[in-house]
């Protein structure tokens, strides 16, 4: 019997970074739906058999509430872990090049798996690496080396991206976490959220 596909439920708003993610992901043999228009996810997961759940979610950090100004990023984490569901929440940015060290905080103590940039040629290896290790993937990099072909000049930084491995990308995942945990100086606000630096 064939293993089934891994399925990501994408929420993006951005045209442009949702068709990249969306045909990234579909070259890594993912099951990938795309949904471009805002609607309430927490009532949408809510109501799926827990069988059907994504194995991952990967949304606009700035997506809001339809009835609120209020970011869904929030509920939805919070109710992934109420609910123990097997879901990587992936925060998405694709406003910025690079996430911020608060805003990385921020969305790991919501519940977030991670929190990823727009994507670009410099980074489309490394940030989709992130993404297939935290659900078990093993990267494929061959189409993906294609796409970023297609996105603009290659630069010495894409050839540094492209030679680390997963092992890595999870080493340094490791490695933030715990830095997270062990800090214990100033904390800030951030989204009404105490972070430590």
């Amino acid at each position: 019997m064939a293993e089934q596909k891994k399925a990501v439920l994408m929420m993006h708003i951005d045209q442009e970074q949702g068709k990249l993610w969306q045909t990234a992901l579909a070259t890594q043999l993912l099951d990938v739906v795309w949904e471009n228009t805002p609607f309430d996810l927490v009532q949408y997961l809510g109501n799926c058999d827990r069988q059907k759940l994504p194995n991952l979610l990967l949304m606009d950090m700035g997506l809001k509430s339809s009835r609120s100004e209020t970011l869904q990023s929030s509920s939805v984490c919070q109710w992934v872990n109420e609910q123990k569901a097997p879901i990587k929440v992936v925060l998405f940015n694709p406003r910025q090049e690079r996430i911020k060290d608060i805003e990385h905080s921020w969305a790991l103590r919501r519940g977030a798996a991670d929190v990823l940039p727009r994507l670009s040629r410099e980074n489309l290896m490394a940030e989709v690496a992130r993404v297939t290790a935290l659900i078990g993937c093993s990267l494929i990099s061959q189409p993906l080396e294609k796409i970023a072909q297609g996105l603009g000049a290659m630069s010495t930084q894409v050839l540094e991206q492209e030679s680390m491995t997963i092992a890595d990308i999870n080493e340094i995942n490791v490695r933030s976490k715990a830095d997270l945990k062990s800090d214990s100086g100033s904390a800030v606000m951030y989204r009404g959220v105490r972070i430590r630096r």
